[in-house]
């Protein structure tokens, strides 16, 4: 048991580290950028968003409760590598006075949840972009996802994606993207194509 939580404690600090590393470019970066939520269509325009992803996973997927009712990182915390596929379907989404943009996301996503529990999702989400600076995007992420849990006698489950996050782009095609929400919390690299 001290093994799994000095792991989850490596990670987390890792993932807190990467978070502040980011948000220091990201405010360096500021003092440069200036609001283009009011632009509509400033942008990058891009086919395929491609996201690999470290993930925290601190879904209950000890029951089928699709939110759980409290948050139990002692229990009910796994880590692991996900990846995400966005492509745009509104290149001006659904508000057209502001600078906006909605995708469809589908992804894998594997999370270890201590000896010989391996939890799978595969979301499918509708995202949702703001584009506030030439650096930040802000987005939501409502969806589902069908789970498989390993050590189950009924792997299989559907589980609600409800995440929020943020996109700290280095470039104008390479970003920094981080999310939290349930089944996850997330960070990871994003490359518009």
């Amino acid at each position: 048991m001290k093994y799994k939580v000095g792991l989850l404690e490596a990670f987390t600090r890792q993932a807190l580290g990467l978070a502040a590393i980011g948000s220091v470019v990201t405010l360096a970066s500021l003092a440069h950028a200036e609001s283009i939520v009011d632009q509509p269509r400033n942008h990058p325009s891009y086919a395929l968003e491609l996201e690999p992803h470290l993930l925290l996973g601190w879904a209950n997927v000890d029951t089928n409760d699709p939110i759980p009712k409290r948050i139990d990182f002692n229990k009910h915390a796994g880590f692991g590598p996900g990846l995400r596929l966005s492509i745009p379907l509104v290149d001006n989404g659904f508000i057209p006075k502001i600078n906006n943009n909605v995708a469809i996301g589908f992804g894998v996503d594997w999370a270890h949840y201590g000896t010989n529990s391996d939890v799978l999702w595969f979301p499918a989400v509708l995202q949702w972009n703001f584009f506030l600076t030439d650096v930040i995007t802000a987005f939501g992420e409502p969806g589902i996802s069908l789970r498989h849990a390993s050590y189950r006698d009924n792997p299989w489950a559907v589980d609600t994606v409800l995440q929020l996050g943020a996109k700290f782009m280095f470039g104008r095609y390479v970003g920094l993207t981080v999310r939290a929400g349930y089944p996850f919390f997330s960070a990871g690299v994003s490359m518009l194509f």
